[in-house]
Order: structure tokens, then sequence, then C-alpha cells
């Protein structure tokens, strides 16, 4: 800690002198005139007592208050390195401003003179006290402009290959491409299975009679024609004994069933016709 330094008081300018009126002759006459008065001499500045004078430095009223003189009029004075000022022709200044030294404590040059001079009103600053909670934070501030862009860095190395992300969804269907070149014949697939019989069409319209045919030869045939017609529900047929029925046919619809030696033709049929041989 520096010592404190006693503010020395300038003595400022001495009194004028004052002529004092010379005694009164008692044998002059009354009527007489007074003898005039000198001028005091002109006032001169009392050079300071050191090359830098400290009148006053405190602190009032939230400044630094400080006023001294210099040895020559008109000089710089600097204070802390930080603030000057110019001194008066008769070589005093005056430091008004909002500051507090940490140490209480100035530091005044001017030119090559330089002293210290210790602050009235002035504590000097403590060690720093433990951190206090933290406050709320404030409001967001408005969105700045953006800067400028940057110069584009140098490229980095390729990091590690990431994991597979999951799938997307499936994009819209494109349109159809134009057809391929024909293909060559692929080799003949199996038979496929016999389908059922589709239902009977309906019954065609009666033709007209034909011409009598020509007289045939003797038949040799085992075959007997069996008919029924104008049947009352469901057609029923069958070979007499010793014959086997070799087919049958539904005469306006339906299809035939077989039974033994036998057909039959559902409700739908007009009639049946059979052929019977013997063996």
């Amino acid at each position: 800690m520096r010592a404190a330094l006693v503010l020395p008081l300038l003595v400022g300018l001495t009194a004028p002198v004052v002529a004092q009126p010379a005694p009164t002759d008692p044998g002059m006459s009354q009527g007489a005139p007074a003898p005039a008065r000198r001028a005091a001499p002109p006032r001169r500045p009392q050079a300071p007592s050191q090359p830098i004078a400290v009148y006053d430095a405190r602190i009032e009223a939230g400044d630094l208050r400080l006023s001294g003189s210099v040895r020559k009029p008109g000089a710089i004075v600097e204070m802390d390195g930080e603030t000057s000022i110019q001194a008066d022709k008769r070589g005093r200044f005056v430091f008004k401003l909002p500051y507090k030294p940490a140490t209480c404590v100035v530091t005044l040059k001017s030119g090559e003179d330089e002293r210290e001079a210790v602050v009235a009103n002035c504590a000097p600053e403590g060690p720093p006290g433990p951190a206090g909670p933290q406050g709320a934070p404030g409001p967001a501030g408005e969105k700045g402009e953006t800067g400028p862009k940057g110069e584009a860095g140098t490229k980095g190395e390729a990091g590690p290959k990431g994991e597979m992300g999951p799938k997307g969804e499936a994009g819209p269907k494109g349109d159809q491409g134009p057809a391929g070149p024909q293909g060559e014949a692929g080799t003949p697939g199996l038979p496929g299975a016999k389908g059922e019989a589709g239902p009977a069409g309906p019954r065609g319209p009666v033709g007209g009679r034909g011409e009598p045919g020509k007289p045939g030869a003797a038949a040799t045939s085992s075959f007997r024609v069996l008919r029924k017609t104008e049947c009352g529900g469901a057609c029923s047929a069958t070979c007499d004994e010793g014959e086997v029925l070799v087919a049958a046919r539904c005469l306006g619809g339906g299809s035939v069933t077989y039974e033994g030696e036998g057909a039959s033709c559902p409700s739908e049929a007009t009639g049946l016709v059979g052929f019977c041989a013997k063996p």
C-alpha cells in the first residue's frame, strides 16, 4: 500500500499592499488637500513549491475532482496515463470526471515531472466476493443482421460410414416405358385337365322336312334305337335283357345320366334317344 501523501496547500497570492494615509499635521489648515494614495503593485502568481502541486483530490457526487498546478503554463497534465488536460496560463489544472482509481492513488505526469496523489473519500477495492446466484435469463434480443458470407474452408477428411437409415416411403408410380423387343417362344406347356361340360344351349327351331333318301342296303347292324318322347317330368329308358346301352342323348336340353343299362334326363328335357346293342 502506498503511503498517504500529504496534500500541499499552495499559499496563493499575497494580499495587495494598501497604502496607509499619512498623519495629519495639526498645524496645517483643514482646507489643505489630503495626499493621494499610491496604486497597489500587480500580483504575480507564485511558483509552486513542487514541480506538480495538488490542491484538492477527492471523490464527490460520483466524480473524481482533482486540482493543482504545474511549473509551465499551458503544459499537458496526464492522470494514470489515460486522461490528460492542458493547464491554463497560470499553470493551474482541474480534473473532473467519473473515475475511481482501484488503489485510491493517482499518478500525475507533466513533461519530465511526475508525482502521486491520494484521493480522499475513496476506499480501495477489496478481494472479489463469492459469485452470487445466477439471475433469471433476460428477454431475447432482436435478431441481428446476417453477416457477410465467409470464405469456404478446406475440405475435411471423409468420416466413417454411418448406419443404414430406415426404408423410405415408396415413390409415385412412374410412366410406362416403351415396349421391349419380343422374346423367343417358350416351350409348349402340358395339356390342362378336361373342363366340365357347359350347360346345353336353347333348343333351335324345327327344320324343314328333307327329301327322302335313297333306299339303303339291308341293315346288318345289331343296334336298336331306343326313343322316348312326351315325358311327363323326368325321362328314363332301359335296354332289354341281353342288350347293352351304347349311347344316349336328352332332347330339348339337359345332360344324360347313365344308370347301368339305362339312362335318364332331367325335367327340362322333352325326350330321350338311346342306342342298344347285343354283344
